[in-house]
């Protein structure tokens, strides 16, 4: 079986197959640190996750990079809101972003650069632009002229340079000379925070940040270039003309993946609208790998409807995976003496799972074929429990799967003997009359799901 991907850029799917055998270089845009992070955020990021994890399950060397924005209009206006220094209002977001993802399991990139670190590398490329003539100086301003590429336009939002006019928001810029060309270097406004460069003191605009920070960290071509939807156009788009007009090599990422929107009843998240809901303040609520769960559940590409049902809905489904996981887990303790046929189960769902991800990533189709495995292995448990061998091989195939979704608990469980050691323990803690050392053990028993109790003839114990 191959790996096939749909790739924005020819709008269809297409065999995986990167620049290098056996290595993907794979760039994701970060987030513009100045608030905490939305639900949105977490839908892009752990979808990117799951992807990267599973490049790496497939036995590909991924290089995972994505960006923090620590410099940008929204953060100056912020932090003028607020009277902070820009820099340290960004540190803090930053610091909330990695809380967030940490909460829900998204491991970290292999690098997160900062434009504040990439200042020299981004002027360099500017200036080169300036040199090749695709870009021009104006008013301490420089700009791309997007008809100096006219080739290259609209060729990830398959659109033309006289389609795009009409519904473009175009910012009015009497320096421009042309409506849709974007701005590369801004010139500082009084007070700003600001960098020197040969145009006079400003800083990045935003599409330039990530073609240099991409181009800096991967190379000039990567694999693997990916955002959420609402960034085809026109940040995707400007990536692909300032970085191919500049390194001279087609194309600049072989495969553009975008992730789907994320909705609250229907209606997109909006802060205007009142439905904007922070990683934080969801997971007040509820439990982070039932959020994670929520979002692994629907194909990346697709959009997904957030609500609180929605989310007990999730939170249930997985309930009845975990159940499985901790009964196989129990069952370790006291296995049976024959096969129940699991053995070949695993070896179909492994299949099914392989076969469903190999097909763009298809996680809801990959977690349809793991609840038939469950459904399975939870009706041959009602004739006792299965063979040690048979408990290995399922739980170790969920693990396996587990490596890609980060969604389970495999909590290892207490064997008698080690619960009898440790009551025998608290118990001489107790005739020293060592009692903060006796709650500590009681304690930690009750939080393994070991409940004590003091009887006139001695102790007692239970599983909760």
């Amino acid at each position: 079986m191959a790996l096939v991907v749909y790739s924005t850029l020819s709008r269809k799917k297409e065999v995986f197959r990167p620049l290098e055998d056996g290595k993907v270089r794979m760039y994701v845009c970060g987030p513009t640190v100045y608030d905490h992070c939305h639900l949105g955020h977490a839908r892009s990021y752990v979808s990117f996750d799951v992807i990267r994890r599973y490049l790496r399950y497939r036995g590909y060397d991924v290089k995972y990079v994505s960006n923090f924005t620590d410099v940008d209009d929204k953060i100056i206006n912020r932090a003028r809101e607020t009277g902070r220094d820009p820099l340290e209002l960004a540190e803090e977001f930053i610091q909330s972003f990695r809380e967030d993802m940490e909460a829900l399991g998204v491991e970290p990139a292999d690098v997160h650069p900062r434009v504040t670190e990439t200042i020299g590398d981004i002027i360099e490329v500017v200036q080169g632009l300036i040199d090749r003539g695709f870009a021009y100086e104006s008013g301490g301003n420089v700009y791309f002229h997007v008809p100096s590429a006219e080739e290259k336009v609209g060729v990830l939002s398959h659109q033309t340079i006289e389609s795009l006019m009409p519904g473009a928001r175009i910012e009015v810029d009497e320096h421009k000379r042309h409506p849709l060309d974007f701005v590369l270097w801004k010139a500082a406004k009084e007070g700003e925070i600001s960098w020197d460069s040969p145009w006079g003191p400003g800083r990045p605009g935003w599409h330039i940040e990530c073609s240099v920070m991409s181009m800096k960290h991967l190379g000039e071509q990567i694999d693997v270039h990916g955002g959420g939807l609402d960034l085809v156009f026109p940040h995707h788009e400007s990536e692909i003309l300032q970085s191919e007009c500049y390194t001279g090599k087609v194309p600049f990422a072989r495969y553009w993946l975008h992730n789907g929107f994320l909705t609250v009843n229907r209606e997109k998240m909006s802060k205007s609208l009142g439905n904007f809901f922070t990683i934080k303040e969801v997971l007040e609520h509820f439990p982070p790998k039932v959020v994670r769960f929520f979002i692994v559940n629907t194909h990346y590409r697709n959009n997904i409807d957030f609500s609180d049902a929605h989310l007990r809905e999730a939170g249930n489904a997985l309930e009845r995976l975990q159940k499985t996981v901790d009964a196989l887990m129990a069952a370790m303790r006291s296995p049976g003496g024959r096969d129940m046929g699991l053995r070949e189960a695993v070896g179909e769902a492994r299949d099914a799972f392989i076969k469903a991800m190999d097909d763009d990533f298809n996680t809801r189709e990959a977690l349809a074929g793991i609840f038939r495995l469950t459904r399975k292995v939870n009706d041959a448990m009602t004739q006792g429990n299965p063979s040690a061998s048979e408990i290995e091989d399922v739980l170790g195939f969920l693990r396996e799967v587990d490596s890609v979704f980060g969604i389970l608990e495999f909590e290892d469980v207490l064997a008698d003997e080690e619960i009898e050691r440790m009551v025998a323990e608290r118990e001489e803690a107790r005739k020293r009359r060592d009692y903060a050392t006796a709650d500590r053990i009681r304690d930690e028993l009750r939080e393994r799901g070991i409940i004590l109790e003091d009887t006139r003839h001695g102790v007692r114990w239970r599983r909760a």
